[in-house]
């Protein structure tokens, strides 16, 4: 494991959208641990994302990405330009075994399509069944995985309307006050 006294550090997300396309987004490492990673990162993206008719992510806001060793899910905060907390983004993927595959690069993230967005308030939805649907019918994605990806949405939704997800750690994380890292993008 990398020492802890060398963060924060720019670290590279890799993320695989199957069949085939691998992306790199960077960030800062912000946290290392046995069991996870934070990364901070501010958003460059060229179109907002849209929930229930607001602004859920766009360019120039900061995610701060939870990544847990062997769960079957990521989680985003997200932040808008004025530093107000708009929510959480939960990514399924396949889980990961060993976090960093180097010092300055995430072992690669599969995604699995489905995504779940929580409001501050609680309340979730779930985002691109459409997407699964598509890549199970070009067989992007076994039925057998589709089906694990839809039970962890589904254990993730009832956990969110519980109160137990997201977890209080992430919860209570805070960015960086200056944060003068601004490359990236996930969403």
């Amino acid at each position: 494991m990398t020492r802890l006294d060398l963060l924060p550090r720019p670290v590279t997300i890799q993320y695989r959208r199957l069949p085939d396309r691998l992306g790199h987004f960077h960030g800062v490492l912000r946290e290392e641990s046995e069991g996870r990673l934070v990364i901070e990162q501010r958003l460059r993206l060229r179109t907002p994302r849209y929930e229930d008719g607001n602004v859920i992510v766009a360019n120039g806001y900061l995610a701060i990405w939870f990544i847990f060793k062997r769960k079957w899910f990521d989680v985003g905060k997200f932040y808008d330009r004025s530093g107000m907390c708009t929510g959480y983004y939960c990514d399924i993927i396949r889980p990961v075994a060993r976090l960093l595959s180097s010092a300055s690069k995430t072992s690669i993230i599969t995604d699995l399509f489905l995504d779940l967005w929580i409001n501050r308030d609680g309340a979730c939805v779930v985002l691109d069944e459409d997407q699964l649907e598509h890549a199970i019918a070009r067989h992007f994605i076994s039925r057998s995985l589709a089906a694990r990806a839809r039970n962890e949405i589904r254990v993730l939704v009832r956990a969110t309307k519980a109160g137990h997800f997201p977890p209080k750690e992430v919860k209570g994380f805070q960015p960086t006050i200056n944060n003068s890292w601004s490359i990236g993008g996930m969403v």
